[in-house]
């Protein structure tokens, strides 16, 4: 086993915690959970048996609201975050300097209240292709990894061409799946035929697929849904238990 809690095949994806989403969302402008709402939230998703959560910096509160609401059940769940890139009052930025990647660790640590995380992904850019190649985030990973700042290290990623070269370093890999793009499958597959955890992101297109069709799709016709995990954000804890329901967690 790979990560330290035994996977649910439903992950809680914490963006709609912490941040308004951007236009490119179907949920465009929502407002973000109350303080009240998003304890209820957390801690509900976990009391669901859900057992991974994924977040990171470019999600605004997420990660602090985690660490402020969870810190108490942190053995209870796998926490998934990310590197690299961060938003700024509502601007994107990445930054993949050794520097900058270390900074950004320990300020995840310190909002999610804990000394590691499970899995520490890097959230690549557009250019996800150069940025491996030009930058130090492969060797600075590695060495997070050794150092203990992560129990495991991986990357979700943009293009085919980086996603396969990630396959030679990545303990877990977010990789992008749904019934309206499977381009990925080829790395899904090789995934996991090296054992390699699978996170399946934007399974619902970012909102603009209808969920249960979305999530039949990956029940139904996925040969890896139960042995990887599908993550999907809601800000509406009665949403995420119909999901969870669908997925027998």
């Amino acid at each position: 086993m790979i990560l330290p809690i035994p996977l649910s095949p439903l992950g809680f994806g914490a963006y709609q915690l912490g941040r308004i989403a951007g236009a490119k969302y179907v949920s465009a402008g929502r407002p973000m959970p109350s303080e009240k709402e998003a304890d209820e939230l957390l801690n509900g998703v976990l009391d669901l048996g859900i057992t991974l959560i994924d977040t990171a910096p470019a999600y605004g509160l997420s990660e602090e609201r985690i660490g402020k609401y969870l810190s108490s059940r942190r053995n209870e769940y796998n926490l998934v975050t990310k590197v690299g890139e961060l938003t700024v009052n509502g601007k994107c930025s990445f930054d993949f300097t050794n520097k900058g990647m270390r900074a950004s660790v320990e300020n995840s640590l310190r909002a999610l209240k804990t000394d590691h995380v499970d899995s520490l992904l890097v959230h690549a850019p557009p250019d996800d292709l150069a940025m491996l190649h030009e930058s130090d985030a492969v060797e600075t990973m590695l060495l997070l990894k050794e150092e203990g700042k992560t129990k495991t290290i991986g990357f979700s990623g943009k293009t085919v061409e980086a996603q396969k070269e990630a396959l030679l370093w990545s303990d877990v890999m977010m990789i992008e799946y749904s019934a309206a793009n499977q381009t990925n499958v080829e790395i899904i597959k090789r995934a996991d035929e090296q054992g390699i955890v699978v996170l399946f992101k934007k399974v619902l297109d970012s909102g603009h697929l209808e969920a249960n069709e979305a999530i039949q799709f990956l029940i139904k016709k996925s040969p890896w849904n139960e042995k990887h995990c599908t993550v999907i954000g809601s800000s509406r804890l009665d949403r995420i238990s119909q999901n969870a329901r669908a997925f027998n967690v």
